[in-house]
């Protein structure tokens, strides 16, 4: 019976994983100034995602995460929530962080993506 019910579980985890693959259509470098894809907010920091799929999907991967200004983040929050957007801004090595986390212009950020890198956004926009 162990035995039957052990084989399901794993047969129920396999069919999750495979059941919403990401194309992950953007690819995300620490040299980028500009980025492209579907933002979620949460801790005060927004992860941006490649595909609108993976907005959707609790824990994600793979994302980025980043913020802007206190008062950028809260108009961000209101307006763009899990829409396509376009962040301007400048990349910093997560290395650079201390206690766990980076501060930009009165926002913090954890790194909920756990990424090499985080994006310090100057602006947040709909994409076009």
């Amino acid at each position: 019976m162990k035995i039957i019910f052990a084989a399901a579980a794993a047969l129920a985890l396999t069919a999750c994983a495979s059941a919403n693959p990401s194309s992950n259509k953007y690819s995300y470098a620490a040299s980028d100034t500009a980025f492209t894809g579907w933002a979620r907010f949460s801790n005060g920091e927004f992860q941006l995602y490649g595909d609108e799929d993976q907005v959707l999907q609790p824990f994600s991967r793979p994302c980025v995460s980043g913020a802007a200004s206190r008062d950028e983040m809260a108009q961000a929050m209101g307006d763009l929530r899990g829409q396509k957007v376009r962040i301007t801004g400048r990349t910093v090595a997560w290395t650079e962080a201390v206690n766990g986390r980076i501060e930009h212009a009165r926002s913090d950020i954890r790194n909920d993506c756990g990424g090499p890198f985080v994006i310090l956004a100057d602006d947040i926009r709909p994409a076009n």
